[in-house]
């Protein structure tokens, strides 16, 4: 690294040199050429000295990396607590020193998909640690229980994913890939991209209407449009009155479509849109209008249907455990399970309709870790048998 600095220096100095000779003498060509050579040299020398730095950088992370490897060791083949406890420490340690390390990477990377992956593996690692360190104990004190292995285990693979994440990302090799593993998502919700598309694509000028591609491309793109509206129709937090209104404007979004393609047709080969054209565009665009408001005051339906009170299943559970009541522990897991996988369809139905690219990203990175969510309630509910044991015991 001294050495890369000190050729820049050397190189820079020439390169002042030669400018101020070329400024003297611009139209000397000899002079031009020599400025021209120096310029070259800093340039490689400056660029020598980037590449040195980055791999330094590299080299650095890739150290926490082996740390956190370590102590992810020490952690799973903890077999009392207070060894647990002490590799646990360990671990938040380097895990935190990683982050940090990973966070100035990611600032430092150009490819938007290197930078969304590595900032998903550090809300895992970050968000996982405590949730390692939960499992861990249960497993530690509960060796026998299958189930407090298996939420030990899968969360162990979830903070190794992540670390093999950020190595991949660090050397610039193929991201791992596994069964979880989501395309990158990119831009605004399906189902609001669907409509603009079709928004923009159904406004033509008739001279470039053609009934054998046209009329079945705008077709097969409103089909799929109801297609995505009808999901959202038949979900069960749906109203019946909200739901009957979807109905409704798909089919008039349809019948909208036919009058259309059916002026289309009429002025197709004429330079300029009649009276009526410019009529059955207007009432498409106001058609395709309503649906997305009905398909938006749905989306809001289900989120204060589903938002409210979020904890409410979680604290009926947890008073169930107090009172000792095995059964009722079980019948409420159900339910705080049902609970949770609600939020996150509903979670899902706001990306579809929404135009926010950033907010439909940062759902979805939390999305991959929700299979990991899983884990935590059946953690809990593991959690609350166990204490159901102790006062019985």
């Amino acid at each position: 690294m001294l050495t890369a600095v000190e050729d820049v220096r050397k190189a820079g100095a020439a390169m002042s040199l030669a400018a101020r000779e070329f400024s003297e003498e611009p139209c000397a060509s000899a002079v031009r050429s020599g400025m021209v050579r120096a310029a070259r040299s800093l340039l490689s020398a400056v660029t020598r000295l980037l590449i040195l730095a980055d791999m330094v950088d590299v080299q650095l992370l890739l150290s926490k990396l082996r740390t956190v490897e370590t102590d992810l060791d020490k952690l799973k083949s903890a077999s009392s607590q207070s060894e647990l406890l002490e590799s646990a420490k360990q671990f938040g340690r380097s895990a935190n020193e990683l982050a940090a390390q990973a966070a100035k990477r990611q600032h430092e990377l150009k490819e938007p998909r290197m930078k969304d992956e590595l900032a998903a593996a550090r809300a895992v690692l970050k968000k996982h640690s405590t949730m390692l360190l939960t499992a861990s104990k249960v497993y530690v004190r509960h060796p026998e229980l299958a189930a407090a292995k298996a939420n030990r285990d899968f969360v162990l693979r979830a903070v190794c994913s992540a670390v093999d994440t950020i190595s991949a990302v660090a050397q610039g090799r193929t991201l791992p890939t596994n069964g979880s593993n989501r395309a990158p998502v990119e831009g605004p919700g399906e189902l609001a991209q669907a409509l603009d598309d079709f928004d923009e694509r159904m406004v033509m000028e008739p001279l470039a209407y053609s009934e054998l591609r046209t009329r079945p491309s705008l077709e097969e793109r409103l089909e799929s449009i109801i297609s995505g509206a009808a999901l959202m129709a038949d979900s069960s937090c749906t109203r019946d009155e909200r739901r009957e209104r979807i109905v409704a404007e798909c089919n008039a979004v349809r019948q909208a479509l036919q009058d259309l393609l059916h002026h289309y047709m009429a002025n197709a080969g004429k330079p300029e849109q009649s009276e009526g054209l410019e009529r059955a565009i207007e009432n498409m665009c106001r058609k395709t209008r309503d649906l997305r408001r009905q398909l938006r005051k749905a989306v809001v339906d289900h989120v204060s249907d589903s938002f409210l009170e979020t904890n409410v299943p979680l604290l009926v559970l947890m008073e169930a455990a107090r009172n000792g009541n095995e059964k009722e522990v079980e019948e409420y897991a159900l339910v705080f399970t049902e609970h949770a996988n609600k939020l996150v369809e509903v979670a899902n139905l706001v990306c579809s309709m929404s135009n926010n690219e950033d907010g439909v990203k940062m759902i979805s990175c939390e999305d991959k870790a929700f299979s990991s969510d899983k884990v935590y309630r059946n953690l809990i509910r593991v959690e609350c048998n166990i204490f159901i044991k102790k006062i019985r015991d």
